[in-house]
């Protein structure tokens, strides 16, 4: 598994961003890396952007500055397919690790990993949004543009988050990671609506693809440690990917799954199948020659995306859906992620008829129940 602190080879900051507290923490926390002030960010963006591998170089390589806009936004999802109403907090962009399919290597200017370092300005917008939004239950989180723990001892954020986010009884705050970086959060006090969630794959897919990233068992049984301290955890079987003996692997990690965590602690799983893109293909192709997961026959979906067919789709769904009701039965909220309500209605037993229905069945308010 990658360790942030001797993967970053060069730090960029600012010139103005070292009044900020969090961005002299980071500076003392990486030692003596190299740092280099920039007048703009896109001095960094030119620079990177002359390597052979932006992305590849880029993770090497972390940019201190505070963001001129909105930290709060809502998660983009995808045209034509059903959302859930969450909305991403834009503090870390980027991560160390590298995996084939990550849409951050398209989806992102900058090939760098950036944090945003004026967090007083994030609690000032967090207290307008949590404000403006006080008659309904939100549902929130960071680990859409970079992966929550990644930097976190470096940051300490999540520290921040966990005693920003504990009295807000009706927000649900979810940090979402691939890593094992939880000694922060296991020295905090837990809060049920502090949710600690893991995206899981099968072992062969995360040793293939997701380079960088620790062995699924490990990730949970980091997740079990954070169970045990008292938080509610969560999962992400997100991309599920085809090939060939994936039904069994894929059980097989929900078997282990389910050997460490008791369903009771899960807050909600989602799943979603492998998407991207048309252009990222071309990336992938380029980045990752090896990799098999891009051939296998795709369609072109309402959104654009390249997707598997139909039929594919609700064979994986199904397979994963009977794992994890083999264990949690319809205790375990589950949920997709980018897609139809038909999809919904088929495997769920469910016809959520917006992302509002499905924000309120996964917040646990009464409009949207399990069935």
């Amino acid at each position: 598994m990658i360790k942030p602190h001797t993967q970053i080879k060069r730090i960029f900051i600012e010139k103005g961003s070292f009044k900020y507290p969090l961005a002299r923490k980071m500076l003392k926390n990486l030692g003596s890396v190299p740092v280099e002030v920039i007048s703009d960010e896109e001095e960094v963006i030119e620079k990177y952007n002359q390597f052979k591998d932006p992305v590849g170089e880029g993770k090497r390589a972390l940019l201190l500055k505070p963001l001129k806009g909105d930290f709060i936004k809502p998660c983009p999802c995808t045209p034509h397919y059903l959302g859930c109403n969450y909305y991403i907090i834009n503090t870390d962009l980027n991560c160390p690790m590298d995996c084939s399919y990550c849409i951050l290597q398209h989806y992102l200017d900058n090939p760098v990993m950036v944090s945003h370092v004026n967090t007083d300005d994030l609690w000032e917008q967090l207290d307008r949004f949590i404000f403006k939004h006080k008659s309904r239950f939100i549902r929130i989180g960071t680990g859409e543009l970079g992966d929550s723990l990644a930097l976190d001892g470096i940051t300490e954020r999540s520290k921040e988050f966990i005693a920003y986010f504990r009295e807000k009884t009706k927000v649900n705050f979810e940090l979402k990671t691939k890593t094992l970086n939880t000694d922060n959060i296991l020295c905090e006090e837990p809060a049920d609506n502090i949710i600690i969630a893991w995206s899981l794959n099968t072992e062969i897919m995360a040793e293939k693809e997701e380079k960088g990233a620790p062995a699924v068992k490990d990730r949970i049984e980091a997740a079990f440690e954070v169970q045990s301290r008292g938080f509610r955890v969560a999962f992400h079987f997100d991309p599920l990917i085809l090939y060939e003996g994936w039904a069994q692997d894929y059980r097989n990690v929900i078997d282990r799954l389910f050997s460490r965590i008791d369903p009771s602690a899960i807050a909600w799983i989602s799943i979603g199948s492998l998407r991207f893109p048309k252009p990222l293909k071309t990336l992938i192709r380029k980045r990752f020659p090896l990799t098999k997961i891009i051939y296998e026959e795709m369609i072109t979906g309402k959104d654009g995306k390249l997707r598997y067919f139909k039929p594919l789709r609700v064979k994986l769904y199904r397979e994963i859906v009977r794992a994890v009701r083999s264990y949690g039965g319809k205790k375990v909220p589950l949920y997709f992620c980018m897609e139809s309500n038909e999809i919904w209605r088929e495997i769920l037993d469910k016809e959520p008829g917006s992302k509002e229905e499905v924000e309120a069945f996964l917040s646990l308010l009464p409009r949207f129940k399990a069935t």
